[in-house]
């Protein structure tokens, strides 16, 4: 009885380690990243996939692959890009003249905000500048 036991026992770790060997990715050594891919399957003109590239490094071209393609579109290019413009959002800062400029800036620059334009104004209280910022929405 122990014997018909262990012999089974032996049976379902042998079957339970090469059946997690074969759903583990391979790859040459444990740790070690698999090769990174994505794939999307779009059943129409009408379910376009957006992508944002704004953090991209477009020093190097980006290689897109297209596996499968429909033969019949051969003479359309794989892959169709339409450029968006980027949204801003403004604000307006014064600081006054007997304030330091540079602390008011950091502050604004730290939340992402960027100075397009600056000007000297009259302001209630004594001379000011006025800086417009603007940053991505």
């Amino acid at each position: 009885m122990r014997s018909i036991l262990a012999a089974g026992l032996g049976v379902a770790a042998v079957v339970m380690g090469a059946s997690a060997r074969t759903a583990a990715p391979q790859t040459a050594y444990p740790g070690q990243m698999t090769q990174a891919r994505v794939w999307i399957q779009n059943k129409g003109d009408g379910e376009a996939v957006p992508v944002d590239l704004r953090d991209v490094n477009v020093a190097a071209p980006l290689r897109v692959q297209v596996v499968n393609a429909d033969p019949g579109h051969a003479t359309m290019p794989p892959v169709q890009v339409r450029l968006t413009r980027p949204a801003w959002e403004y604000s307006s800062l014064v600081v006054p003249e007997r304030e330091d400029v540079v602390r008011a800036l950091t502050a604004r620059g730290a939340e992402g905000w960027e100075v397009v334009w600056m000007a000297e104004v009259a302001g209630s209280t004594g001379p000011a500048t006025r800086f417009l910022l603007k940053r991505l929405r």
